[in-house]
């Protein structure tokens, strides 16, 4: 008996390898996001489902499928003097996008009236707010359809066509333009870079060189997996790249700042952590997901469709909340950019009250 099951649990064992290694294989010959369709395709396989799909629980006012920044406070301490680690949250979604966004164009500096690159700009929605806050000249690069269909006519409905311009193509080969060369004074890209792939990271950072003015900024806002388990996660594949979002990949840190250099001559400038906030869109994104339950059916979608659907927003949520997967908003710029305000001493760090005459005296004595 005993014997039997040694052989059984070996045997799963077995068969769990073995499909781990055909799963592997398939993620990486079939779900590469080569120039040459592969990105296309992974991004068809999610993106243009449906945009009605999306809008039964994306925020109704900007529809950014990416993480809001609350109104946040640490939670006060527990009883008995124990730490209670977290945030506390208030406001709606609606409020929290507006502040994401707000945040991406603060951190790039934006100055009324500069070009902007807008690269995966989902449904538009900062597109749109850079173009109404700022008078922005954007492009938009995308490799989603469905996704450009909707947002150019909430483009038309704003009044903004003379301001925005979308378009479905590579990142790589918009680069390659003669007439993009040096066009643009900021670069945004807001969560696009999962769908870039590791081997390919170079790759965007190349493209960004190419476009970017020289005193321009480069904004980043990126799902990253920890250094600790990054080359593990390389090596394998999981729920999310291969069901959820096929081909993608959550960089570590390191890995974009090493690409970075090795591709461009862009420096990191500034990091921000939004990982708990992404743990509460998550939740409000299934709250309004599941209360949309009927009309997610009569859209088509069936029981292992939402079944999966939950699992999906239900895993991620858990990776953020137990900070074992991070979002960063990141700065990159050339060095000695004149142009991009030190963000380390205007709002990061904590100014400390100056010294007396009394104190700078003693100081120096």
């Amino acid at each position: 008996h005993t014997y039997g099951n040694a052989l059984a649990n070996a045997s799963g064992l077995a068969i769990s390898k073995i499909g781990s290694m055909l799963n592997y294989l398939k993620f990486k010959i079939f779900m590469d996001n080569s120039e040459k369709g592969g990105s296309l395709k992974n991004i068809h396989a999610h993106y243009d489902i449906s945009n009605d799909l999306f809008r039964t629980f994306l925020d109704k006012e900007t529809l950014m499928y990416s993480s809001a920044i609350y109104d946040a406070v640490a939670q006060p301490p527990a009883l008995m003097g124990q730490p209670s680690p977290g945030l506390r949250f208030k406001g709606t979604l609606e409020e929290a996008q507006w502040r994401k966004l707000d945040t991406l164009c603060d951190r790039a500096q934006i100055l009324p009236g500069q070009t902007l690159l807008d690269i995966g700009f989902g449904w538009g929605g900062l597109s749109i707010h850079a173009a109404k806050k700022y008078g922005c000249k954007v492009t938009g690069i995308t490799l989603s359809v469905e996704q450009k269909a909707l947002a150019e006519e909430r483009v038309e409905k704003e009044g903004l066509g003379h301001l925005i311009n979308f378009e479905v193509v590579d990142y790589r080969i918009f680069a390659r333009r003669q007439d993009n060369q040096g066009k643009f004074d900021r670069v945004i890209s807001c969560e696009m870079i999962e769908a870039v792939g590791h081997e390919h990271l170079g790759e965007f950072f190349w493209a960004v060189e190419q476009v970017l003015k020289y005193d321009g900024v480069l904004v980043m806002e990126a799902i990253t997996t920890p250094e600790a388990r990054y080359e593990t996660y390389l090596r394998s594949t999981d729920f999310i790249n291969t069901i959820i979002f096929p081909g993608s990949l959550c960089p570590s840190l390191h890995a974009l700042v090493d690409a970075s250099y090795k591709w461009s001559t862009l420096s990191l400038e500034h990091i921000d952590n939004i990982g708990l906030h992404y743990a509460e869109t998550l939740a409000e994104w299934r709250r309004r997901f599941n209360g949309k339950e009927d009309v997610v059916r009569k859209m088509g979608f069936d029981d292992v469709f939402l079944r999966v659907w939950n699992y999906y927003l239900t895993y991620c949520e858990a990776g953020f909340r137990s900070q074992t997967e991070n979002c960063l908003i990141l700065v990159f710029s050339r060095p000695g950019n004149k142009a991009l305000m030190p963000l380390c001493e205007s709002r990061a760090v904590t100014q400390m009250e100056s010294l007396t005459e009394e104190e700078v005296e003693a100081w120096l004595e």
